[in-house]
């Protein structure tokens, strides 16, 4: 029987167990097809709890390394796709100089408005604002205020030379330095402050990358997940890029679909697929580098835009970690984590775009202020940002369980999906009104949600050679920002909003 041998080191026992079975899937000592012990009996064996078995078993299969087989147990999962020749395809292993990895100490991860209505009618909201569950709101009620006003006056305190003064065209140093050392440790991207850049939003950084491709290869066209972050798709045909949007399956990005296209650019959401919470496994991951590394032309734009935020095991490593090659362009943002004002985001470069972005782009200077980019490095060097981080995620975590207990509560419950991490989730119902009579009826009772159809690349049309089937009838709702009480008041009226003409049979996404 397999007994994977956990190696010495001051992590936690089911990290090292799970790093364990991981180096063994990646080295063919488990190959596709094997079975795991059971969580009891593997338990048994190691001396441990079986709880602890079982994170170790749950962080595999978040991560695509294993499945779990109905009457099966775990079995692991194909991680290499063979080429013509029937050898294998390269795959991924961590990057150097990234410390722990995605892995962090057990204690740093604890925790269109469409239409309106009549406003008389009974049980309607009659408070003067909306209730409104955007996928985009942030909890602004839990930032640390104090703190945050010590930093600013530390940071005005200070040499006004430093705080006034001129900065590199790619960011501070300060914030540049501090970032590198946040994600070797959170995330485990290991890289120098230069390979790093300071832009105000994600709308300036993705403007800023394009400009960058254009210098560093041919620009065909870049291929998007199909649905996805609408405002990318708008940016990048504003500059003039042909977008070529891929359908999706239960995975993620459809190699095969990105192979068949002329794009040389891929964008992607890999760790939490956006909108539809897809979390991309191990093996079509390693497909993906593998398209990526075929030709010296492309890259891969992986955007990370919420990864502090998962419930269900551990953060899923970044494919900028995993990439053996330089083929990966890692963004990141505060937008979601502290404030959607702060407008900072940045860019984690290859070596060969790092250096065309030095020599050739420094007329674009840091459109961040230097005082802003000084106090969020304070902010992260104090270690107070991963405080924060820990408090709002167990803050999120008991909003999303409140919005899914009262969803739940349902007369005929939809089906619910996308709730191991973000802030937002999808909700589905199967033959029951379509998704634009869904936001209607929510916004006649004073609450907002949002449709489905919005984040296609053809709004309101989803794409018709997609292998995942989403029901007409689904919607988003995001928990962010609503406190838990005015979530349990908007889930209240959503249920007299959409019950009212009849029960709904539950939907299920499809798959042909």
């Amino acid at each position: 029987m397999y007994i994977p041998i956990p190696a010495l080191s001051d992590e936690s026992l089911y990290i090292r167990i799970y790093r364990s079975i991981r180096e063994d899937c990646l080295s063919g000592l488990l190959r596709p097809g094997d079975r795991l012990p059971s969580r009891r009996k593997l338990a048994r064996e190691l001396g441990v709890a079986v709880n602890t078995v079982d994170g170790a078993y749950q962080q595999l299969v978040s991560e695509g390394y294993v499945e779990s087989v109905p009457r099966s147990g775990f079995v692991v999962r194909p991680l290499f796709k063979e080429d013509a020749q029937g050898g294998k395809l390269g795959f991924l292993r961590e990057s150097k100089g990234a410390g722990r990895g995605s892995f962090t100490d057990e204690g740093r991860n604890q925790g269109a408005d469409r239409g309106s209505g009549n406003t008389e009618s009974e049980g309607e909201n009659t408070e003067d604002e909306l209730i409104d569950f955007s996928p985009n709101g942030v909890d602004l009620s839990a930032l640390p205020i104090h703190d945050l006003r010590k930093l600013i006056r530390e940071v005005f305190s200070s040499d006004p030379k430093v705080v006034f003064g001129g900065c590199d065209p790619k960011g501070h140093p300060a914030l540049r330095a501090a970032l590198c050392r946040y994600l070797a440790v959170v995330r485990g991207i290991g890289c120098s402050p230069d390979r790093i850049v300071i832009g105000a939003g994600t709308d300036y950084v993705l403007q800023y990358l394009i400009r960058l491709l254009r210098l560093a290869v041919n620009m065909r066209a870049i291929a998007t997940e199909n649905p996805v972050y609408n405002k990318a798709i708008q940016i990048f045909t504003s500059l003039g890029e042909t977008v070529v949007p891929l359908p999706l399956d239960d995975q993620g990005l459809i190699p095969e679909a990105l192979r068949a296209c002329p794009a040389n650019i891929a964008y992607v959401t890999p760790s939490h697929q956006f909108p539809l919470g897809i979390v991309m496994p191990a093996g079509r991951r390693a497909d993906l580098l593998s398209w990526a590394s075929d030709s010296a032309d492309r890259y891969i734009i992986e955007d990370d835009y919420d990864s502090e935020f998962r419930y269900s095991g551990r953060p899923v490593p970044p494919l900028f970690a995993m990439a053996k090659a330089d083929k990966v362009i890692y963004l990141g943002t505060f937008s979601k984590s502290v404030a959607p004002s702060l407008r900072i985001s940045y860019l984690v470069l290859p070596e060969v775009l790092s250096g065309i972005s030095r020599n050739r782009m420094a007329f674009f200077n840091t459109t961040v202020s230097v005082p802003d980019q000084l106090v969020l490095a304070r902010f992260l060097e104090t270690g107070l940002f991963e405080r924060h981080i820990n408090r709002m995620r167990t803050l999120y975590r008991r909003k999303k369980d409140v919005l899914v207990r009262e969803l739940s509560s349902f007369q005929t419950p939809p089906e619910i999906t996308g709730t191991d991490a973000g802030m937002h989730l999808i909700c589905s119902f199967r033959d029951g009104p379509g998704e634009t009579e869904l936001v209607e009826r929510a916004a006649h009772k004073g609450v907002r949600v949002y449709g489905i159809s919005a984040y296609f690349s053809i709004r309101g049309i989803r794409d018709p050679s997609a292998v995942l089937r989403i029901p007409e009838s689904t919607v988003l709702l995001g928990y962010g920002a609503p406190d838990a009480d005015t979530i349990v008041r908007g889930c209240r009226l959503l249920r007299e909003a959409w019950n009212r003409q009849g029960k709904h049979r539950i939907a299920n996404i499809q798959f042909r």
